[in-house]
């Protein structure tokens, strides 16, 4: 899979900031004959578009998967229904349409090149395999049960999002054999084949334990995992800030050199209307608060973009969505 972050900053939705705990996913498909994720990304990254916004894009050229919303900002990407909405609890991610095909009426339509047609689609399905495959292994969710992995057609059945009758409308009118239980089957059995194999970073390791993910290798009470893919536990880490991932013999060793290492320190602003970020640098949304003038306390540091430096204040250290410009205050 080939996964690129490009974040819609600028999106209405992303600056909204709202966050959700994961329960599923649901799969779109965009419902046009656009097979190019670019598109959709330049156009929907817009302060001024203000009706959809999804977790992600699968390009229909060559299968790239562009994640466009941190996956755990609540989307908007299903509408709602008579049971509330999947915004609330699924990631959303649209696969695109292959460029020949038209349609007439709702979700019907006829394509001049069944062949290109089915390409793109086998192209989009094997993709959205793989990346739901990972975020069930990121967010720890059964593919198979109940609710969890549903397409947008299925949302509406459950009552969770709008009349749409994707992606099976696109899957069924090519004659692709693809259903959402082929699917989910898929999805189910790429994770089985991703915890059978060994890392490539530290196989010889594995053979002795799984890895784990902890603030400190004694504190066992603050345990949230263990993984038998070092893919899996990197992904726990980064999820929850001051935890690292440590081999079975008890040596630290991701993030490398980063928190565990990091020694908090005072700095002092002296302007009034410093911008607090919801990451570090200014392609990120303002919180819309100021720090004032006086005397902070920096638990962390970050390269970020239009600064050298950018360092996070310890009142938003259990979020991390509090960062200020580095260059606007002095070490004390």
């Amino acid at each position: 899979m080939n996964l690129v972050e490009s974040i819609m900053t600028k999106n209405p939705c992303y600056t909204a900031g709202k966050k959700i705990t994961v329960k599923g996913l649901m799969l779109h498909s965009v419902g046009c004959a656009q097979p190019k994720a670019s598109v959709f990304i330049n156009s929907w990254n817009s302060a001024d578009h203000t009706s959809s916004c999804v977790h992600g894009f699968i390009d229909g050229n060559d299968g790239t998967v562009y994640q466009t919303l941190p996956w755990n900002y609540r989307g908007w990407h299903c509408g709602s229904g008579s049971k509330g909405s999947g915004n609330d609890t699924h990631i959303g991610v649209e696969m695109c349409e292959p460029a020949c095909i038209t349609y007439t009426s709702g979700s019907t339509f006829t394509c001049s090149d069944k062949t290109t047609a089915k390409a793109v689609a086998k192209r989009t399905y094997e993709a959205a395999v793989e990346l739901f495959a990972y975020l069930c292994e990121k967010y720890s969710l059964d593919p198979t049960a109940d609710g969890v992995i549903v397409s947008h057609k299925e949302g509406h059945s459950r009552g969770i999002a709008s009349n749409h009758g994707d992606p099976e409308h696109l899957w069924t009118q090519l004659s692709t054999g693809y259903t959402m239980d082929t699917f989910r089957a898929a999805v189910k059995a790429k994770m089985s084949a991703g915890s059978s194999s060994t890392s490539e970073e530290h196989p010889a390791k594995l053979t002795s334990g799984y890895y784990r993910v902890r603030k400190t290798w004694s504190d066992s009470k603050t345990q949230i995992g263990s993984y038998r893919v070092l893919a899996n536990a990197k992904a726990k880490a980064d999820e929850n800030p001051g935890y690292y991932v440590f081999d079975p013999d008890g040596n630290a060793f991701y993030p490398e050199e980063t928190a565990a290492s990091f020694t908090a320190y005072k700095v002092k602003v002296t302007i009034s209307n410093l911008n607090i970020r919801k990451g570090p640098g200014t392609g990120y949304a303002k919180t819309g608060k100021y720090t004032g003038k006086g005397t902070f306390t920096i638990v962390d540091e970050s390269d970020g973009t239009g600064a050298s430096k950018w360092g996070l204040l310890k009142s938003y250290e259990k979020n991390r969505d509090g960062w200020i410009s580095l260059d606007f205050a002095t070490k004390v």
